[in-house]
Order: structure tokens, then sequence, then C-alpha cells
């Protein structure tokens, strides 16, 4: 999925996607130089962590009622709205406030990664910044997995079975993992050849009794906050990235600064189809040998199409798809999914 694969592999085929333009963001992720984009769980702010921008000022409170506690989309886009309200690549997150042994025990993994990185979340206050989370978008399934295309079955994120709506709750895509995987492998075993066959047969014997079995076998005072080492912490999009050694590396760097900066958090029309517009202009091709990364980047180029379209095409706001030109639902045209299939433009269907 990190890649688009299964999606881009299932459109280039003649499946229908569904629902591409709603991407997650989680709110949170480490943003310091060198360090992979690790998630600081929202439960840090359930148990009393708070945002501050550069200037140390909590903002939460000017973008919705609830604060820190807001839904993970409306704190992410209050994040990204700071960020460029204050020209930075990063807010604050302050956990300083609770006792520092209780952090430690609540919080071990993330308190032993911040550490890593010369962060301790019990006295500094750790840069961060939203990053993509989840598709709940995808191959569009039935309740079995089955695709619009026969024979071809989709489970987990690659699949959009609609059981998300257009905001994930969080751990709902262990419904995804475990009952829909489940339950396509279910149906693919029993959509078989070699099922029909056995079906076919009065008696298949305990040999057949036990392949059908298989399956479900598989199965202290708070410390104050350290404020001078603040002003030294950058985040890796702030460092800019290194400069691509090849045209693959080249391209999936302008297609990742695209879409982050397009047809990312905080969406527009004209933002949206310029995006579109420079995307086409890359024509990658896909490659006539089979080499992983020159496929990777066709299926992302392809992804990255099929998710400015659909995010052009839903002129409204609604769950983590949100238009700045149209900051509102549009039940009436818009209560839909969209769909889309190769060689088709998007359409929105019940």
């Amino acid at each position: 999925m990190a890649t688009g694969d299964g999606m881009a592999i299932a459109y280039q085929a003649g499946a229908v996607l569904a629902d591409l333009e709603f991407v997650q963001f989680h709110p949170t992720a480490l943003a310091v130089k060198g360090a992979p984009r690790f998630l600081l769980s929202e439960a840090l702010r359930g148990e009393g962590a708070v945002l501050r921008n550069v200037d140390l000022e909590r903002f939460m409170k000017r973008y919705h009622e609830a604060g820190e506690l807001a839904p993970r989309d409306v704190v992410a886009r209050a994040i990204v709205t700071e960020m460029l309200r204050t020209e930075t690549e990063y807010v604050y997150l302050d956990m300083t406030g609770r006792p520092a042994d209780y952090v430690r025990k609540r919080f071990p993994r993330i308190y032993a990664t911040c550490q890593g990185y010369g962060l301790d979340i019990t006295s500094d206050l750790v840069p961060v910044r939203p990053a993509a989370h989840y598709a709940m978008g995808g191959v569009k399934t039935d309740l079995f997995g089955r695709t619009t295309l026969p024979g071809l079955y989709a489970a987990g994120e690659t699949a959009a079975t609609g059981v998300h709506g257009a905001n994930r709750l969080a751990s709902n895509s262990l419904l995804e993992g475990l009952v829909f995987g489940a339950r396509a492998g279910a149906a693919m075993a029993q959509g078989s050849p070699a099922a029909k066959a056995k079906a076919a047969t009065p008696n298949p014997g305990p040999q057949g009794k036990a392949a059908q079995n298989h399956l479900g076998q598989r199965g202290k005072k708070p410390n104050q906050p350290n404020y001078e080492k603040h002003a030294n912490h950058t985040s890796r999009h702030a460092a800019g990235p290194a400069a691509p050694s090849d045209p693959v590396t080249a391209a999936l760097e302008q297609i990742r600064t695209l879409m982050w900066k397009d047809v990312g958090i905080l969406r527009n029309g004209r933002e949206l189809a310029l995006a579109i517009e420079q995307l086409d202009t890359l024509t990658i091709e896909c490659p006539e040998r089979a080499l992983r990364q020159a496929c990777e980047l066709h299926n992302l180029w392809t992804l990255a199409q099929l998710i400015a379209r659909s995010a052009l095409a839903r002129e409204e706001s609604r769950g983590s798809h949100y238009r700045s030109d149209f900051p509102y639902h549009n039940d009436e045209d818009f209560l839909k999914h969209s769909c889309v299939a190769r060689g088709k433009n998007i359409c929105f269907e019940k």
C-alpha cells in the first residue's frame, strides 16, 4: 500500500476504485532531521499533552472548542494552518505538564524513540507535523472482498469497503485486515476452480475436508520545558531532501512534494487542477522490464493522478477531504462514493 501498487494494478486491469480523495493524516509525526515519520500517539494529547506553535502559544482553541482533543482531521488542519501562518515546518507537542515517571511508564516506546533522537518528552517540546497515515479509499469491493473485476479480490488498506466513511476511527483498520481479509480468503477459496470441482464431487473425502478447514487454522513535580534546546531542532522537511541521484528518485521526490503542497490536508480547486496538470507532464511510462523501483514509481504516479482527480471532482468538504473553496458538506450532490475506472471520468454513486 505504501506505493499504491495494489490499487494501481487493479485500476490498470479495469477494476473500479472508490473514495480515493479520502486520505487521513496523523496530526503529530516526529519532525526531526534524520528521523523517520514516527507517529506520536493521540493518546499523548488524551493524557494532557498540548500543542504550541513556534512562539510557544497554545493555538488549538482558535480552531475547535475541544482544543487538543478535537477530531484528528481538525487537529491536522489546525497544525498546517499554524505552520503556514508562522512560516515554519512544525509545531511543538508539549507533554511536560505531566510527571516524568508517569510519562515514561505510560509511553515507554515513544519515550525511547524520541530519546534516540535527542529528545526527552518529559522535559522537551517535541517538534511535530502531520503525515499521511491511512487511505479510506481503494479498490471497490463488496463485503466478501470481490471487486468489480471477476476473479480479483482485495482486502486491507488496498480495498474500499465503505466501512470507514470519510474519516476512519483509530484502530478500525483491524476490521479491514482481520474480518475482511478472512472473508475475502474464504470467498476466493469457494470461488476457485478447484473448489468448484470439489463441489461437483458427491463426497470430498477426509482430505477435502482437511483442505477446507485449513483456512481457519491460519490463522516528583513536572519538569519545566527546556526551551533552549528547541531553537536547535529543525524538521527533516525544513532541511529539505538530499539532491536526487537518479531520474527515478528525482521523479519520486517531485510527486511527493507536489502531492503534499497541492493535494494534501488543505485543498482548493485551483491548486488541484495545477497538480493534475503537472502530474500529466511527467508522463511516466510503465516499464517494459519488471524493475521494482520503476514499477513502484509508475504506480505512485498513477495513484497520485487519481487522488488529485477525485479531490477536484468532490466540490465539498467531508471528513479528511477539505476544500477551502467548498468548506461545507453538500449532501445533495456528494453524499455518495466517488468512483473511477480506467478511461472514464470520476462519477458519484450511492
